[in-house]
């Protein structure tokens, strides 16, 4: 595991851009992966690692990058969930391209910003000016503070959870991004689809990154089986020249184009960041009527 190299590889990328959280080691050797943000080490575990070597990655990260608290995220599906080593520093403002995000390192096992997307993100901002963008499981909003930094008339990030729609909120005022042009709707994305075509709303611009799976009140969603009733919805809203980015990390993802209304669709993997080269996190579809 050779830390200082992958730091020396990714040091000029992460300047350049005001990069302060990215992934340092991603499962080359071992069944782990380590995010930095700022001072702090999230290390994500996909199997039970020996203590020993937590203690020299501790060691190494310390020396390397003066790295002051570790939280740690059980991966493994053991149910462990989220552990803080050290002091437990709950919350930090991390920049990211310029952009700001409120982050919890020790409470969720995610921590409010997912790095893969980074420039998925960048990509959003630099095509949002002068346009209405739509922003579904927004999860903490990234996706619409580039949109908003971008120049869009109006973002609108939609969230079922009362939680992730404060946090949007907050990421919002950090950016100095008024709630007047940024709404938020805590709805689940496919109720909102029928409350945007009632109220006759459409989007030049819609994204939708979903869990592979969730639950909710008894009912459950699965990327896999609802894909086409939401890209279905979606195409609906969509302005003519305008287009869908969907994305998601379901490993064994099957896109049937007969199931959705008369599209075009283009996988797209030019937005991989170079923490992110080698990793196969999630995959994106650009779609257009």
């Amino acid at each position: 595991m050779n830390l200082q190299s992958s730091l020396e590889h990714l040091k000029p990328y992460l300047e350049k851009n005001k990069i302060e959280a990215y992934r340092l080691y991603n499962c080359e050797e071992f069944p782990l992966a380590i995010d930095i943000y700022k001072d702090k080490a999230v290390i994500h575990m996909f199997a039970e690692i020996p203590a020993d070597m937590i203690e020299e990655i501790e060691v190494e990260l310390k020396s390397l990058l003066q790295i002051t608290e570790f939280f740690y995220k059980d991966r493994s599906g053991r149910g462990a969930g989220s552990a803080a080593g050290g002091i437990e520093q709950k919350e930090l403002t991390v920049e990211e391209y310029g952009h700001k995000f409120l982050l919890n390192l020790s409470d969720y096992l995610d921590t409010g910003l997912f790095l893969d997307h980074r420039e998925t993100r960048s990509y959003i901002e630099s095509l949002s000016k002068d346009k209405i963008v739509l922003n579904t499981f927004a999860y903490t909003g990234s996706f619409s503070i580039y949109a908003a930094a971008g120049g869009a008339t109006k973002t609108h990030s939609v969230d079922l959870s009362k939680t992730y729609c404060e946090w949007i909120k907050k990421n919002l005022a950090l950016n100095a991004q008024s709630e007047e042009k940024n709404w938020v709707y805590k709805m689940d994305t496919l109720e909102f689809f029928r409350y945007a075509k009632r109220k006759k709303l459409d989007f030049d611009i819609i994204i939708i990154d979903p869990p592979t799976f969730s639950k909710n009140k008894g009912d459950t969603f699965s990327v896999a089986r609802d894909y086409p009733a939401l890209l279905n919805a979606a195409l609906e809203l969509l302005r003519p020249d305008g287009f869908i980015i969907f994305s998601n990390n379901c490993r064994d993802f099957m896109m049937d184009k007969k199931k959705l209304l008369p599209c075009k669709i283009t996988e797209e993997t030019k937005w991989i960041a170079p923490d992110f080269a080698n990793a196969n996190l999630h995959r994106c579809w650009i779609i257009r009527k």
